[in-house]
């Protein structure tokens, strides 16, 4: 696990891409199931996009008790 978080922190723009893009993704796909009954995205690439916005915060949460 040490070696992927030092893989993503290696490359500048790496976690904002990661997080933000999990995030932006799992938002569209929430408000199009609300407004408009479909899925935007399927079961194979939702579960991953969770995974991935759970560990990029677990990154920055770990990085800022780090920082204090």
């Amino acid at each position: 696990m040490k070696k992927l978080e030092k893989l993503i922190e290696s490359i500048p723009f790496l976690p904002p891409i990661l997080y933000f893009g999990s995030v932006g993704l799992l938002g569209y796909d929430i408000y199009s199931y609300v407004f408009y009954k479909i899925d935007f995205l399927n079961a194979y690439t939702r579960y991953p996009l969770t995974i991935i916005f759970f560990f990029m915060t677990g990154l920055g949460v770990k990085k800022y008790q780090n920082k204090k």
